[in-house]
């Protein structure tokens, strides 16, 4: 692994720089809107990158891009990376956008160098990751696993009126490329950790272990509306009061729980929301997230009893209610290990970490073995228009993304995720297969 080519950091960051430039906003951002024009300018980009690589590109249904980069094997077996390309409204450069291009980086590298894989290497773009104009999120990734009905993902309408499978037409991004054309053998997926973790500890290369488990909820509390002037403190059922109690306590009794628990809350609704009227409803909203499904359901009945022990105390009726569950995420174990042993090997410094934020990867670990690679994100900045990355980084993310690209591709199918053999792969470049 060792003696393989390292990518051509130039040519990534000048082809991060021209995405970027897509949808560009004033203060270095990117606003590319999933099935807006600026989604189908990135994407026209990338495409026409993606064949000047030699690689033949299709499109499925769900409108997620996949550019093949052919192996020696003439079967269907492939190993596939990617991410996706659309942003959120005040998006960054590199949040999706450097897993994909990462991706094209190697597939030009191994042509540079005239390196020939055993299976096929693909780079995939993935629709709609962000969820910002269609939702749910994760939606091309879904709708390949086997998650979410292509009539229904179809049919979402977007706040602006628009329905996906209109708007993923007009783009000209609807396909008919089948996911039984592919048999995944593997998916590894290179991201910016999009967290200060990396960073604190000094450390290069993150190695993804799993994703967070995520569970939404819905807590309403009922009390009675009264005058504010009239109404004496302990004659209130204040539903605003009650809140601050419930969701103070639920911080801390989470935190004294486990200290790596997520807890957050994120809407709150007060009504009639009248500045001389104790407010009779409340309600609020709950993202919890663990790495132990066993600890979220712990949590889960923790947070329940207290938000109905202080509604007894404060006059009100409390009601919690589940909304969303998306359970923790392993992934695959040789995987993982053969990340960490390819970055030990060319001497990045490395830990291994769970991602608390949802990718595609978690949808892929469904259909094939899965890993991911993280580099560090300055301040811990995402979804801003200050997130960046050194460089230096960049490239060594991509580096440890090829050497396992390469080390998946050429194993023998019954030793998927083992380490790689030692013996690089270099023929003449019309030996490709392209």
């Amino acid at each position: 692994m060792n003696s393989l080519p390292k990518i051509n950091l130039e040519r990534l960051q000048a082809t991060i720089d021209t995405m970027a430039g897509i949808g560009a906003k004033d203060n270095g951002g990117c606003c590319r809107i999933s099935l807006t024009d600026e989604d189908k300018l990135g994407r026209d980009q990338f495409v026409t990158w993606c064949r000047e690589a030699g690689c033949s590109v299709h499109v499925d249904a769900f409108g997620n891009i996949f550019a093949i980069r052919a192996g020696s094997r003439l079967d269907s077996s492939v190993v596939l990376t990617g991410s996706h390309l659309d942003t959120q409204p005040n998006g960054g450069r590199l949040d999706g956008i450097y897993g994909v291009l990462a991706g094209l980086e190697v597939i030009r590298t191994l042509n540079d160098h005239n390196i020939c894989t055993e299976r096929a290497i693909a780079v995939v773009n993935w629709t709609n990751e962000e969820g910002a104009r269609f939702s749910p999120g994760l939606t091309g990734s879904s709708g390949y696993a086997g998650d979410l009905d292509l009539s229904f993902a179809r049919a979402i309408v977007a706040p602006d009126g628009a329905r996906f499978g209109d708007e993923l037409a007009r783009i000209g991004y609807a396909g008919t490329f089948s996911r039984r054309a592919l048999d995944p053998i593997a998916y590894v997926e290179l991201h910016i950790e999009q967290g200060p973790v990396l960073e604190q500890y000094e450390r290069t290369i993150g190695v993804v272990e799993g994703v967070q488990g995520v569970r939404w909820y819905d807590v309403e509390l009922q009390g009675s509306d009264r005058h504010a002037g009239t109404t004496p403190m302990a004659a209130r059922q204040d539903s605003f009061m009650a809140l601050a109690r419930i969701t103070q306590s639920m911080r801390q009794e989470v935190l004294s729980i486990d200290p790596e628990i997520r807890f957050t809350v994120g809407r709150v609704s007060v009504k009639p929301g009248s500045p001389n009227t104790v407010p009779g409803f409340s309600s609020f909203s709950i993202d919890l997230r663990h790495q132990s499904a066993g600890l979220l359901d712990r949590i889960e009945n923790v947070l329940a009893a207290k938000a109905h022990v202080i509604g007894v105390e404060e006059g009100v009726e409390t009601t919690m209610r589940r909304t969303m569950v998306v359970p923790p995420i392993e992934f695959d174990t040789c995987i993982v290990e053969t990340v960490a042993a390819i970055t030990q090997s060319v001497g990045y410094p490395a830990m291994r970490m769970t991602s608390g934020a949802m990718h595609d990867a978690c949808r892929l670990s469904k259909v094939a073995p899965t890993g991911m690679i993280f580099v560090p994100s300055r301040l811990g900045i995402s979804h801003h228009e200050d997130e960046w990355t050194a460089p230096d980084d960049l490239a060594a993310g991509a580096n440890v993304l090829l050497r396992t690209l390469v080390s998946l591709a050429d194993q023998s199918v019954n030793q998927r995720g083992a380490t790689a053999p030692e013996d690089d792969r270099n023929v003449p470049s019309q030996s490709l297969g392209h």
